[in-house]
């Protein structure tokens, strides 16, 4: 299979190199409190993670529900590891230094995310 690279994107201002089709983006959800739903739009954290197929490398992250701020970080800490290795670190991380009412959300999203990693590498996909 032959791969091409896509064009860049522009997201808040910043210019991202897409991968290629050698990506697989994987999306994990979890509610907010009830007390932090917003009325007007989304209860719910959603978290996504680009990950290389060869390697496992988490290559970038998006969030929705989630402050700019908390945005960043979740990106600081899963960009680079492998989403292989599991949630446990990264989501132990995420709670020392995300702290917030939302925090179990976005942990949670996170945890669903890696969860959707294993069920498509039961599918009989290519191991990292």
């Amino acid at each position: 299979m032959q791969t091409k690279a896509r064009a860049p994107t522009q997201e808040e201002g910043r210019v991202s190199p897409r991968s290629t089709e050698t990506t697989v983006i994987f999306v994990g959800h979890a509610r907010l409190p009830q007390s932090l739903a917003p009325r007007d739009s989304s209860s719910v954290v959603s978290v996504e993670l680009e990950a290389e197929i060869a390697s496992g490398t988490i290559l970038g992250t998006s969030v929705k529900g989630v402050l700019p701020l908390g945005t960043r970080l979740l990106d600081e800490v899963l960009a680079g590891r492998r989403i292989g290795d599991g949630p446990q670190e990264a989501v132990e991380e995420i709670r020392q230094r995300y702290v917030c009412p939302s925090q179990k959300a976005l942990c949670t999203a996170v945890a669903n995310a890696y969860e959707a990693y294993y069920r498509y590498r039961q599918q009989g996909i290519p191991s990292s």
